[in-house]
């Protein structure tokens, strides 16, 4: 029989996992437990100790309380159990609870988050606690330090206390008064390079400029720009050529192919549009696949944290999109690919796959994608395409092509695998052609997590999302180089997107949802375009050309955004 306590604490611990979108490996790799120890836990068949429940609650980012709900836990003659939990004097979250500390027993606590503050009232007997050696409290008597560094709780003749942790709130960037003359001003030094910034009010900036994006808030108006990235003006002949000149067409020529039979002339249409601040019907965009079986995913799957069907259905919003077929069209074009078979990897449900054979349909793609979801979607937006139902990194083929394609995949897997497995499985002179996100430069998690935050966000500045508060407070707290607070701020923004089923909200909260799931360095890990080429050149490829298609981040062809890589195995 099990026991009721591990039982309660193991469901919780589930529930908490699932709703933050991490698997068994990646909660314990966070959490720094093994994986085994957290799948005993979650089935209520081990007893954790404290240490193992402060670092799950604080790698799941929830209150210890959360954790334990109200059922007293201990070890080592120490017990704790939750009384209460409400909002300090300031709103911040407080937890209350009681420790018994039978005599002779100590527990070493490591640091809490950053911010959080203890405070300790003697009930019974005398103890130690704080930062080591610990400052004697008596029944009655009180106690204040900081919990964001390792303290004590220590009693020779047994004690018990109150304990009261004072959670930080989440940091909210400040905005400037607003006032219509500073709301003019601000458009101004926003298109003028300032990365973004917030006004007190409801303020209309006026006059509209390109790449620039007013949104708001609550009673915040935010303006923000994306990085100024021109793309170069390549020439080429039929719907080649058509779908270059759009990436450089005015709104009456992107109007007009608004309902063109071509699905890449109309994305490329919407896109344009989209991005000088005209938001035209999605209808046109949107695919519709049949729901994808409840079930099919496995626990470490990329469709156990992204929505296969909703993907499917909005991709082609995603700016920045159509431009990986249409370049990489354009480049293959010019090596003179002739009719072959060759390799996608990560198909997904294919959108990329279609826009690229209608500009080359003389190319025979062989899918290679090992999710059941995405290969149910593909075979209804493509009927008839081979597809290789297996992990790429794990294809066992003897058969070599002339070119492998990846298109917004090669961040799902391990980049250097991928590469050592392109490169054996292309024929010497071969192509690999990678086409993804890459963030702007890191040396730091905070930094990757601050250019992570940038790089999605961008992606959404030109949708009309307003009142969304978190999702645009989230963005102005990076640009202002700050990192606490991110994820919650990034929760909170995709809870605030959940009450809506339209189709923008819809692409917002997938890439919210892979803004998360990069924070955990969980099936999104991004990493920087020289990064990535210094891996490719180690395996021994040569580097035939490189585009930056869409910039997120940063003003460098290497920096932030959406990439194209043209890489050639020698002969």
């Amino acid at each position: 029989m099990k026991n009721d306590l591990f039982y309660e604490v193991g469901q919780n611990l589930r529930r908490l996992r699932q709703a933050k979108g991490l698997t068994l490996s990646g909660l314990a790799a966070k959490a720094g437990v093994a994986k085994s120890l957290l799948h005993a836990l979650e089935a209520g068949r081990a007893n954790p100790t404290l240490a193992t429940l402060w670092a799950l609650a604080q790698a799941l980012e929830v209150p210890f309380g959360e954790l334990v709900q109200a059922r007293p836990v201990g070890d080592e003659g120490v017990t704790v159990q939750l009384i209460e939990r409400t909002r300090g004097r300031s709103g911040e979250p407080l937890e209350v609870y009681r420790m018994d500390l039978s005599p002779c027993s100590v527990r070493w606590a490591e640091a809490h988050e950053r911010g959080l503050r203890e405070r300790v009232i003697g009930l019974r007997g005398k103890a130690r606690v704080g930062p080591p050696p610990g400052r004697e409290v008596g029944p009655g008597e009180e106690v204040e330090f900081a919990g964001d560094e390792p303290h004590v709780y220590a009693s020779e003749e047994g004690a018990s206390l109150l304990v009261f942790l004072h959670y930080p709130l989440p940091p909210r960037p400040q905005g400037e008064a607003g006032s219509p003359e500073k709301a003019s001003l601000a458009l101004r030094e926003v298109s003028l390079g300032v990365g973004g910034l917030a006004l007190e009010g409801r303020w209309l900036a006026p006059g509209f400029q390109e790449g620039v994006f007013v949104r708001w808030g609550a009673n915040r108006t935010y303006l923000f720009s994306l990085p100024l990235a021109p793309l170069p003006r390549l020439e080429a002949q039929g719907l080649l050529g058509e779908a270059l000149a759009l990436l450089h067409a005015p709104k009456e020529d992107l109007r007009s192919h608004g309902q063109s039979p071509s699905l890449l002339l109309r994305t490329l249409a919407w896109e344009g549009l989209l991005l000088k601040g005209e938001v035209a019907d999605p209808a046109p965009l949107l695919v519709q696949t049949a729901r994808s079986p409840v079930g099919s995913s496995k626990e470490e799957d990329w469709e156990s944290r992204i929505s296969v069907d909703l993907y499917a259905r909005v991709e082609l919003l995603h700016p920045g999109y159509a431009r990986q077929p249409l370049f990489l069209a354009y480049g293959l074009q010019a090596v003179g690919l002739e009719k072959e078979r060759f390799l996608d990897v990560g198909t997904g449900p294919g959108h990329h796959l279609l826009l690229l054979l209608e500009l080359l349909p003389h190319l025979e793609p062989v899918a290679v994608e090992p999710s059941p979801a995405s290969r149910q979607a593909l075979a209804q937006l493509i009927p008839g395409v081979e597809v290789l139902p297996e992990d790429f990194t794990l294809l066992d083929s003897e058969e070599t092509f002339p070119l492998i394609v990846c298109v917004g995949a090669s961040h799902h897997m391990s980049t250097w695998r991928f590469l050592e497995k392109a490169y054996r499985l292309l024929r010497p002179g071969g192509l690999l052609a990678v086409a993804d996100e890459f963030l702007r430069p890191f040396t730091t998690r905070e930094e990757r997590a601050r250019n992570l935050v940038l790089h999605h966000t961008a992606y959404l500045l030109p949708f009309p999302l307003e009142e969304t508060e978190a999702l645009w407070a989230l963005r102005l707290l990076a640009l202002q180089g700050k990192s606490r607070g991110l994820r919650a701020l990034a929760e909170e923004a995709l809870q605030d997107l959940e009450t809506r089923s339209d189709a923008f909200a819809t692409f917002a909260r997938l890439e919210l949802q892979a803004l998360l799931a990069g924070l955990d360095y969980e099936v999104e890990t991004k990493t920087y375009p020289r990064r990535f080429l210094e891996l490719a050149f180690a395996v021994g490829f040569e580097l035939e050309h490189h585009h930056r298609l869409f910039a997120t981040h940063g003003r460098g062809s290497w920096d932030g955004g959406t990439h194209l890589f043209l890489l050639r195995r020698p002969k």
